[in-house]
């Protein structure tokens, strides 16, 4: 009998660590599997990023204004690219256990693909005049940004009302792999958070909407309905 007992614990020890390994080979599969998604969306913007180099430099080039139209077509539609990228990898961020290493770097190159773009924004304003206004968003964590959170819903909230018009870059102050970080910070002073940057202009501490309506507005030739009511006020 003590026999017997003996191989049912061997049996439900094995079965259990089996359970445990099967569980883990299908987690690292699915994180794999996730890391090779972003990595190929991280590779096609990459591409788009270079088509879109060779199209300024065309307009260059050859001053050929009339093609400012596609041009700013195609800039608009990477950008809403960079932003889906941005919301799978925060969603991959809160639910990621493994890989890490792999997480950092997708990090670390969606921070370049946004100063890229913000580059190329400030490109497609003077080539093509595009009535664009950019903001940097500067945050850190809970405990040194209680207000970091709360900047950023007023932020989205501002964007989904100007869409396109309104660019935002938003980068961890934390992240310390990439060291553009530091440079952008140290370039626009930053040692408070949140912090944004209007048009070069950087602005420490929560902003609410009405206060940052009042100064990308400032900057718009054409104003939205937005902009003249917070104009009246």
């Amino acid at each position: 009998m003590r026999h017997l007992s003996k191989d049912k614990y061997i049996i439900a020890g094995a079965i259990t660590i089996g359970i445990f390994l099967l569980g883990l080979f299908l987690g690292l599969a699915i994180e794999g599997k996730r890391v090779n998604y972003i990595e190929s969306v991280s590779r096609k913007q990459n591409l788009d990023f270079s088509s879109l180099q060779l199209q300024y430099a065309f307009i260059d080039q050859l001053s050929q204004e009339k093609n400012c139209l596609a041009v700013q077509k195609t800039f608009e539609q990477n950008i809403n690219n960079l932003e889906s990228t941005r919301i799978r990898l925060e969603n991959f961020d809160r639910d990621a256990t493994l890989n890490k290493n792999e997480l950092d770097t997708l990090k670390n190159e969606y921070i370049l693909a946004q100063i890229r773009y913000w580059l190329l924004g400030e490109r497609t304003r003077k080539l093509c005049g595009t009535d664009i206004v950019n903001i940097l968003y500067f945050f850190s964590d809970e405990k040194e940004c209680p207000d970091c959170d709360k900047q950023a819903f007023v932020l989205t909230y501002l964007k989904k009302k100007f869409k396109d018009k309104l660019l935002i870059f938003s980068f961890d102050s934390k992240f310390e792999p990439e060291p553009m970080i530091p440079l952008l910070m140290g370039t626009y002073n930053v040692t408070k958070y949140p912090t944004i940057v209007i048009e070069g202009k950087p602005r420490s501490g929560f902003k609410d909407k009405d206060s940052i309506l009042r100064e990308i507005c400032s900057y718009y030739k054409e104003k939205t309905e937005d902009c003249v009511e917070i104009i009246e006020k």
